[in-house]
């Protein structure tokens, strides 16, 4: 009777162990994964912030200068360039933070 008492604190103290290793590691998944999420926001807000700030610019500098769509096409095109690098050096960065921890 005294040997199944001790077997079933060992089994009881096994699964509780397992249990934190669990939750440890699920927290650091859902850690890893929220990362990862606004990571990405982060790189789409980025691409779509610089195309509308480009195409406003142009398009006051067309309404400033009287011209019609030249200026608004140029620094949209500027805007959505620059919100590629932008992406590019973002994910870049991601991957070296990456590599660094394994």
């Amino acid at each position: 009777m005294i040997d199944n008492n001790d077997q079933l604190d060992q089994v009881s103290k096994k699964i509780k162990e397992i249990k934190s290793r669990k939750l440890k590691y699920d927290s650091a998944e859902k850690q890893k994964r929220g990362r990862q999420i606004s990571i990405a926001m982060r790189i789409s807000i980025e691409l779509i912030v610089s195309s509308i700030i480009g195409a406003v610019l142009g398009w006051y500098i067309d309404k400033w200068l009287d011209t019609k769509p030249i200026f608004l096409l140029i620094f949209l095109i500027l805007g959505i360039v620059s919100g590629i690098k932008t992406a590019i050096r973002s994910s870049r960065q991601l991957y070296e933070d990456r590599d660094k921890n394994h």
